[in-house]
């Protein structure tokens, strides 16, 4: 199972759609957590631990790119899958830039 959280800034709270790249990411079979950082503040960087049988990645969102971007979800699911070194889960409509 892939669990997926945030920490993010209030600003871009309602863009940071955990669910949906947990929901796409559903069918894969590791014990990983994707946390996604979202703030103006720039201290937290991009990392990849394990605590108590599951391996946590870490992945930056720019954040002004999520302030000024629509729909950033297929940007998520890309990062996220990259991190897990897994193809990006199609989806009907969205190509990957």
């Amino acid at each position: 199972m892939v669990d997926v959280v945030r920490i993010i800034d209030k600003e871009v709270l309602n863009k940071i759609d955990a669910q949906y790249v947990k929901s796409k990411l559903a069918h894969i079979d590791m014990n990983a957590v994707i946390v996604f950082i979202c703030t103006q503040e720039n201290w937290r960087k991009e990392d990849t631990w394990k605590h108590k049988g599951e391996t946590y990645y870490t992945i930056r969102l720019p954040y002004q790119q999520v302030k000024e971007t629509e729909d950033v979800r297929p940007l998520m699911l890309e990062l996220a899958a990259k991190r897990l070194g897994i193809p990006v889960p199609g989806e009907a409509g969205v190509a990957s830039g």
